[in-house]
């Protein structure tokens, strides 16, 4: 059960829903290996109706040296970031919440090389597209390094293809990790070149809480057009909202973190922030979990905007989730 507070405008909204995920378990003997994750929805907003839709449905086979999924299927190449721009499709694990853009339908092929190496191949279904979405993705390790290199062929429907490359690299540096990430974006509209370096850090205490310390740059160049309607959580979709009057282009650097401190194996509580530099506007966003012992979840997530209506990540809107989760 999940209820939605947002209060805007000095008006108090609260949306209702609730869900139910089911998995089927199939024998050991079952001659095909089908991975599935149902979900019956029922939300307010929707005027009551009853949403059944499927998290995944997939069917996972071995084909030769290749490793062959095709169905429903979640998609994502995180690599610890709070804000991924190099990921097959934006907007899926933003400050780490799931949505349903993390799960496509399409075809996965998968190529091991050795320990840690491997080529990947992806084609999945766009709305409204008669063409499909096709994305290639190599990662190795090199020195103690997680590494990888990426292409995704984006069709849009009244520009050339959206072509993205990306790069990424992740290791420690001694106690602390250390990850960074490069992303070029292209199409008769946009020119972007996207910069992003982070690390994190980990203390575990004696009476076994975990205090966790996460910070990262991002940097963006060559936005045109009028940057208060910027969409930081799904850069994809705001390609096509750019205003291409102004010849003028603008950087765009981001300050995010992350604070969390794991109180026991029940609770936690942390913070996380995205901060704008050019104005000082800043997005906060806590939360807070606690496990009763009866695998009854609670989890309750905020959204505060601190800066002017104007700004990038301005703003009255307030928001709270309070998420009541039960599994059996």
């Amino acid at each position: 059960m999940i209820s939605n507070l947002t209060y805007a405008d000095s008006e108090l909204e609260n949306n209702l829903a609730a869900e139910l995920e089911l998995e089927w378990f199939l024998p050991y003997d079952f001659p095909l290996d089908i991975q599935n994750r149902a979900v019956i929805s029922l939300s307010e907003a929707e005027e009551d109706k009853f949403d059944l839709w499927f998290k995944k449905l997939y069917l996972r086979e071995k084909f030769g040296p290749f490793n062959a999924s095709i169905g429903r299927q979640p998609i994502s190449w995180s690599y610890g970031a709070l804000i991924n721009p190099v990921d097959y499709s934006l907007g899926a694990e933003n400050l780490e919440e799931e949505s349903r853009a993390k799960f496509v339908d399409g075809l996965e092929l998968y190529y091991p090389i050795n320990w840690g190496s491997g080529l990947t191949f992806v084609a999945s279904n766009l709305e409204n597209q008669k063409e499909h979405k096709w994305a290639l993705r190599g990662r190795t390790t090199f020195r103690g390094y997680d590494l990888s290199a990426s292409y995704v062929n984006t069709p849009l429907e009244a520009e050339t293809d959206l072509e993205r490359y990306g790069l990424t690299a992740k290791g420690d540096l001694g106690p602390v990790g250390a990850y960074g990430a490069y992303g070029l974006w292209q199409s008769d509209q946009i020119d972007y070149d996207i910069y992003q370096l982070g690390t994190d850090y980990s203390y575990n205490f004696q009476a076994g809480s975990r205090l966790y310390l996460q910070a990262e740059y991002l940097r963006l160049e060559g936005l045109k057009g009028d940057i208060s309607a910027f969409d930081l959580f799904n850069l994809e979709s705001s390609t096509s909202d750019e205003e291409n009057g102004s010849e003028g282009r603008n950087n765009l650097d981001f300050i995010n973190t992350n604070l969390s401190y794991e109180i026991d194996e029940f609770s936690s509580i942390g913070i996380m922030t995205v901060s704008y530099l050019d104005d000082g506007s800043t997005l906060f966003i806590p939360n807070y979990s606690y496990l009763f012992g009866s695998n009854l979840l609670l989890e309750l997530r905020g959204s505060i905007a601190a800066g002017s209506e104007g700004e990038v990540l301005g703003g009255d809107a307030k928001g709270l989730e309070i998420n009541l989760s039960y599994t059996f």
